[in-house]
């Protein structure tokens, strides 16, 4: 025994020193077998995926009267065309960004489909999502930087981005097409601002979540099931899904180890998804979704399932005498939706959050009805942005509705 070798012969430490070395070598290249495996896309940002597949991208920075900077993205025309000449923005959904409208192929993608269509495609981004973390006074890491629910998307994210590029583009108005949470705030936005119709040609609406009676989203209903105070005592009042950037860095490689981890966290928030998902594009959605959100939008959502109502944020009495004014939060009125606005809805039939018997709801209670609707049976809410097969199913409607209406 010799003590130079940590208590072993030098043959046994020879031994030990080999085996690791071929230990050490096996990882490695497991290691780089993993990373080969993960397409590029992992790795670029939403502006060098878009160029990268031959279409031009801007990056631009909406800023908020209350202070928060919304990134905002724009594909100014079509791969080899000249500029858009109408403009179109695409807004997300809950725990969303606007990486939802770019994930699958060229022709599979509503940016993509849009622009080559001829039109100017912009893409929102709501504050405290990943492409929206930034404020002129307040950072990420302070609560008070989370302090914001679907109130504040329809009452300062929307209109500022709005008048944001009709100031940029020289227009007087848009169109609009929203997706889940990205139909509620414009729903919610007409209630401040009526006057927003007039810098609107078509608002065309994916999976509208106005009403949740019938919502049967197993992650939402056991939010509800808890009070707003254990929902914060459990989660604070900061941001939902904290450490999102690691869950981003982390994702892709679960998703090339087990395929089947990430429809489970995906159907588990989202609902199961019945449409045709690019299972080889997982690992780039990992390494972008989810967008991130507060602790307090998620809760808002929980009230609107237990209140049964399209209301704003209900803070408890106390509290909401100091917001409102009044002991009870105000409802949203659909009642102010535009007579002059022509909406077309798309809903799916077997969508979690936006069931069917919802939807009929909201259309009732429209002042007028919608220009068009269609019910696509076999679609959950993730499928009318992430279905590769959306394009033949009802891409073609919206843009023949664009087409008659877009100025």
């Amino acid at each position: 025994i010799n003590a130079e070798y940590g208590g072993c012969s030098k043959k046994q430490f020879s031994y030990i020193k080999t085996y690791r070395m071929k230990y050490f070598f096996l990882i490695c290249t497991f290691i780089a077998i993993v990373l080969s495996a993960l397409p590029p896309d992992v790795y670029r940002n939403f502006t060098e995926i878009v160029q990268n597949q031959g279409y031009p991208c801007e990056e631009h920075q909406v800023l908020t009267p209350d202070g928060y900077i919304l990134g905002v993205f724009r594909i100014p025309h079509g791969k080899g065309k000249p500029p858009g000449q109408k403009v179109v923005l695409l807004f997300h959904g809950l725990l969303d960004s606007s990486f939802t409208w770019i994930i699958n192929m060229p022709s599979q993608s509503l940016a993509y489909i849009l622009a080559d269509a001829g039109y100017d495609v912009w893409m929102g981004n709501v504050r405290g999502n990943i492409y929206s973390l930034k404020h002129e006074r307040l950072t990420p890491s302070q609560e008070a930087f989370w302090q914001f629910s679907f109130d504040e998307f329809a009452m300062y994210d929307l209109p500022s981005t709005i008048n944001y590029i009709l100031k940029v583009t020289n227009r007087t108005s848009l169109n609009y097409v929203g997706h889940s949470e990205g139909t509620t705030q414009l729903f919610a936005a007409f209630t401040f601002y009526p006057q927003m119709a007039s810098s609107l040609n078509l608002f065309v609406a994916m999976g509208p979540a106005v009403f949740l009676k019938y919502e049967t989203n197993l992650f939402l209903r056991i939010l509800a099931d808890l009070d707003i105070a254990t929902i914060i005592e459990i989660l604070g009042f900061g941001e939902f899904l904290v450490n999102s950037e690691i869950i981003n860095k982390l994702g892709p490689y679960l998703c090339i180890f087990d395929p089947e981890i990430c429809d489970v966290v995906i159907e588990l928030i989202c609902g199961k998804h019945q449409g045709a998902f690019n299972d080889s594009r997982m690992p780039v959605i990992a390494s972008h979704e989810p967008g991130g959100t507060s602790v307090k939008n998620i809760a808002h959502w929980a009230q609107m399932i237990n209140d049964n109502k399209f209301q704003m944020y209900d803070y408890g009495t106390v509290e909401n005498l100091i917001h409102y004014h009044q002991s009870t939060p105000p409802q949203y009125s659909l009642s102010s939706y535009p007579k002059d606005l022509p909406l077309a809805i798309f809903h799916g039939g077997v969508d979690e959050l936006a069931d069917p018997l919802d939807v009929r709801i909201l259309i009732s209670e429209l002042p007028v009805p919608p220009v068009f609707i269609k019910e696509l049976p076999n679609y959950a809410h993730l499928d009318f942005c992430w279905d590769f097969t959306a394009n033949v199913d009802f891409y073609e409607d919206v843009l023949h509705f664009l087409s008659l209406y877009s100025k």
